[in-house]
Order: structure tokens, then sequence, then C-alpha cells
């Protein structure tokens, strides 16, 4: 008896369960576009290094991963205020 009830919810629950799956995208974007158009900033927080600090550091001719021990952010948070202000690498 218990196989049978098995056997006969079990395509019902995968019924349930691939409805979901295609649906989950549709939502997430209507959530995203929701809070886009409530004005609300979205994604990773960038890293928050003075550009003065890091240009003054490059004019001492450090490097990259020199800068970015110094101020404690990535190298590549380095070269990108680096680009972001003009500064030659």
């Amino acid at each position: 008896m218990r196989c049978v009830s098995v056997t006969l919810c079990l395509p019902l629950v995968a019924t349930f369960s691939q409805h979901e799956r295609v649906g989950l995208p549709e939502r997430v974007q209507a959530g995203l576009s929701r809070a886009r158009a409530q004005g609300k900033v979205l994604g990773r927080p960038k890293a928050a290094v003075r550009p003065e600090r890091v240009l003054r550091l490059k004019k001492r001719n450090l490097s990259l991963r020199e800068i970015a021990a110094e101020t404690g952010v990535s190298a590549m948070t380095v070269q990108r205020v680096l680009k972001e202000h003009g500064s030659r690498l």
C-alpha cells in the first residue's frame, strides 16, 4: 500500500517542484526591478579607500601591491582608483 501511494504522489510533487523552478527567476527579476524603481542601490558596496591617499602613495613609486597592503584594500581596488582618477599605472 505504501509503495502505491508514493508512486502516485511522486509525480505530483515533481510537477509542483518544476513549476516552482520555472517561476523563481521571474519573481527574482520582478523584485530587483521593484527595488531599482524605488531607488535602492543593489550589489556589493565598493571598498572604502581615499583616492588622494592612493595617489600620494603612487607618487612615492610604491607598487600596486604595496599600496594595497598600506591601505588595506585589494590590488584591484587600487588599480580601479588609479584608473578612475587618471593616474597612469
